[in-house]
């Protein structure tokens, strides 16, 4: 298969004002949504290179510039855009006037660059000031010049201008792309010294590479986000979802916790995304005794307002901490979307069940006990063995707190009990002698009560759900 002829787009900002490092950024993201790799133009803040190489299926060259136009539009810039096979002439298609998107045919551009002004060919100003002394205004007035002529008067910048105006541009200011690799990419002019402009291309990157995976019907398994650092190595970082997904707000979430997880090790001139390892979206088979899982992707998608709301503490963990007292085993680790993998992770493929050996559930957490901030003074009968037969709860905390749900059971009721657990320890602070039951009322609520081994009192330390 021939490769595909060389296309490139050039979008040039219609306002008088230059943009600030975050509006570029944001203009960059933006572009990405119609061409897989943008480039500011070197010293034109308001101009921007897009390589549409092999972008035919998206409405061809016309499809390709009408979507970069509205792509600018929606980060609030009016654009002209132009489309050809070289820089020169893609350059001059967006200054024509009344135009927004020009399109110059393969191999038309010599005729077309004939009679554009000589002002879009850069040159030395001392040869543009020696052209101009001999009335040479257009691209045709140059290109019409004897070759061998123009090297003897003007030397090697003559002769690179003469062939510039004639549409023979060798200049691409893209790096070669690898064959068959999905990847997008972005540069900064001038160069970002934080992290806060990465967020607003990163969504371009991923739409970008994900559009490219689309047309294969191939989904991510593990992305690698370069940050091109100035006078530095590249710093490099890996993303790798719970599950192969397609879903671009995950892989979104992903990739700004990469660039969080460490600092940036100076002022970044570029960025790019790369589909390192492919796969194909999958479902698990579900069978009649085992709880179906909830996929990764769609559970991570779901979260995704509540961590914006709430922060990465909505979804947490427990530490444990090898105390002697239930309420000090463990504390709460904030894990956000990083801990979505472990909440849905399956049982290794092919595990056995057998009569006398447990069922494993995936998805399906052990008896979270919750804690009370204080443990909670109730009243308890006990029975001939001294196990806590009944239990009173004052009618004033009978309800959870905070928006619980659920309820406590009625004031006095019967229980069944479980215990006794006796803990000791401390002595060298205030010293704690507790002896643990855990209850269950006739309605299945579990709860966890001690008594004080110095006041004799009972208390409520929380529940299980």
């Amino acid at each position: 298969m021939p490769a595909p002829q060389r296309r490139i787009a050039c979008v040039r900002l219609t306002s008088t004002a230059d943009p600030d490092a975050h509006s570029r950024a944001a203009l960059a993201g933006a572009l990405l949504t119609a061409a897989p790799r943008v480039i500011p133009v070197r010293g034109h803040p308001r101009a921007w290179w897009a390589d549409v190489t092999g972008m035919e299926g998206h409405g061809g060259d016309a499809g390709v510039g009408r979507a970069l136009a509205e792509a600018a539009a929606r980060a609030g810039w009016e654009a002209h855009a132009g489309v050809a096979a070289s820089c020169i002439a893609a350059a001059a298609a967006t200054r024509e006037r009344g135009v927004d998107v020009r399109v110059v045919p393969p191999g038309k551009e010599p005729a077309y660059l004939r009679r554009r002004s000589l002002a879009i060919v850069p040159m030395p100003p001392d040869l543009r000031h020696s052209l101009e002394l001999l009335g040479l205004r257009t691209c045709g007035d140059l290109g019409a010049l004897v070759p061998a002529e123009v090297e003897l008067r003007f030397g090697a910048e003559g002769l690179r201008a003469w062939r510039l105006a004639r549409g023979d541009d060798v200049r691409w200011p893209f790096r070669p792309a690898a064959p068959g690799i999905a990847a997008a990419e972005a540069d900064f002019e001038p160069a970002i010294e934080n992290a806060e402009p990465l967020r607003f291309v990163l969504g371009g990157l991923i739409g970008a590479v994900l559009g490219q995976l689309e047309t294969r019907q191939r989904i991510p398994v593990r992305l690698r986000l370069v940050l091109r650092v100035e006078d530095a190595r590249d710093d490099v970082r890996e993303i790798r979802p719970a599950r192969p997904t397609a879903d671009a707000r995950v892989l979104a979430d992903l990739c700004r916790r990469a660039v969080d997880a460490e600092p940036l090790s100076g002022p970044v001139r570029g960025v790019s995304l790369v589909a390192e390892e492919e796969g194909t979206a999958r479902a698990d088979q579900l069978d009649a005794f085992t709880a179906p899982a909830p996929d990764p992707s769609a559970l991570h998608s779901a979260l995704l307002p509540v961590f914006a709301r709430w922060g990465d503490g909505a979804l947490s963990t427990a530490v444990h901490n090898g105390a002697h007292l239930p309420g000090e085993h463990a504390g709460w680790a904030a894990r956000g979307s990083d801990g979505i993998a472990a909440v849905t992770e399956a049982r290794p493929s092919g595990e056995e069940r057998s009569a006398d050996a447990s069922v494993v559930f995936r998805n399906t957490l052990a008896l979270c006990l919750r804690r009370l901030p204080e443990p909670l003074p109730v009243g308890v009968r006990e029975d001939a063995e001294h196990r806590p037969a009944q239990v009173d709860i004052p009618s004033g905390q009978n309800a959870l707190q905070n928006g619980g749900i659920g309820g406590f059971p009625p004031r006095m009721w019967k229980t069944r009990a479980e215990g006794p657990e006796r803990i000791s320890g401390a002595w060298w602070a205030r010293g704690t002698a507790r002896e643990y039951w855990r209850v269950e009322s006739p309605e299945g609520w579990l709860g966890l009560v001690f008594r004080d081994g110095a006041s004799g009192r009972w208390y409520l330390e929380g529940w299980y759900d």
